[in-house]
C-alpha cells in the first residue's frame, strides 16, 4: 500500500500540524475517529465534498455528515435552541449523528439538514477546533462496502486517493454512529451507543 503521507497519532500535534495544513490547502484526510475511520476535510469546500463524493464511488445526491469540536461551533450552522444544545451536550461527545436544520448551505448536503456529529476523540476534536470549520466525516471506504476499523483494513484506492493518513490504531467502536433524526424523534440507523441514544430520545 503506497499513500503521499502517513502519520501516527498519538501525538497529537505533528498529527494535528498536517492535517490543517492539508485541509487548509483543500487536501483529503483518513482519519481515526471514536466509532471506525473517516475520510474527510474542510466541509465547506465543495472541491473537497467532490473529491470524496469520487473516491467513494458514493451517489452525488447523497449527503455527508459534518463533525464539530463541540455544539458552540455547530450553532454558526445549523439551528438550536439553549433546551436542544443541553440536551445535545448531554449524550455527546459521543458516536452519535444527529440530523439538525441548517442555518446556512453546507456543500455536503442539498437539502434543509445536515448530519451532525461531536466525536469523543481528542483528533477529530482538536482538528475541528483548530480549522475553525466543521469537517466532512464519512467512512473511509467505498459506498456500501465495509467500514474500515484500522488502516491496514483501508481499500487500497482510498488509501492512495488521499492526501494524508493518520494511524490511530485500532478503532475503539468498530461500528458506526446512532443516527437520530432530531425534528422527527426517532433514530433512523441503530449504531454505536444506541441504548443511550433510546433513552436520550423520550426527553426531545
Amino acid at each position: 500500500m503506497s499513500f503521499m503521507q502517513l502519520t501516527v497519532y498519538p501525538p497529537l500535534r505533528p498529527a494535528l500540524d498536517l492535517a490543517l495544513a492539508i485541509s487548509r490547502s483543500g487536501g483529503v484526510v483518513v482519519y481515526p475517529t471514536d466509532t471506525v475511520y473517516g475520510v474527510g476535510g474542510d466541509a465547506t469546500n465543495g472541491a473537497v465534498v467532490q473529491k470524496i463524493i469520487f473516491l467513494k464511488a458514493r451517489p452525488t445526491n447523497q449527503p455527508m455528515t459534518v463533525l464539530f469540536s463541540d455544539w458552540a461551533m455547530a450553532q454558526e450552522y445549523v439551528k438550536m435552541d439553549d433546551k436542544l444544545r443541553q440536551l445535545l451536550e448531554e449524550l455527546t461527545p459521543g458516536p452519535y449523528t444527529f440530523l439538525l436544520p441548517l442555518l446556512k448551505p453546507l456543500p455536503v448536503t442539498s437539502s434543509l439538514v445536515v448530519g451532525c456529529r461531536v466525536p469523543s476523540h481528542e483528533f477529530c476534536q482538536a482538528w475541528a477546533k483548530a480549522l475553525g470549520k466543521p469537517i466532512i466525516t464519512t467512512s473511509a471506504n467505498h459506498h456500501q462496502a465495509p467500514a474500515a476499523r484500522s488502516i491496514e483494513e483501508l481499500d487500497e484506492e482510498i488509501a492512495n486517493g488521499v492526501d494524508l493518513i493518520v494511524d490511530g490504531g485500532p478503532s475503539l467502536s468498530g461500528i458506526g454512529s446512532t443516527i437520530i433524526d432530531v425534528t422527527k424523534k426517532k433514530i433512523l440507523r441503530p449504531g454505536a451507543g444506541l441504548e443511550k441514544a433510546t433513552s436520550w430520545l423520550k426527553k426531545l
